[in-house]
């Protein structure tokens, strides 16, 4: 595993970590279960969404690393080599 890729894995960690977060405190505050049938179901949906959201914030944050590196490679390291 390279560099890029750890930077990558622990961006996308504490991302999707908070993403999860932000989607559980929105549901947790925007229901309100009545039945244990209700509590379950929306467990499980914000359970999901979490894990949609984080997915979607993974491939939105590595696609932004690759174009900061593309950026960095094409305009600052070769002015450093010089």
């Amino acid at each position: 595993m390279n560099k890029l890729n750890i930077a990558k894995l622990i961006v996308s960690a504490v991302v999707g970590a908070g993403t999860s977060k932000i989607v559980a405190g929105i549901v947790k505050n925007n229901t309100s279960p009545d039945k244990i049938t209700d509590v379950v179901t929306i467990t499980a949906g914000a359970y999901v969404l979490g894990a949609v959201a984080a997915e979607t914030s993974k491939k939105y944050t590595d696609a932004k690393i690759d174009e900061t590196v593309a950026w960095w490679n094409e305009h600052v390291a070769p002015k450093l080599q010089k």
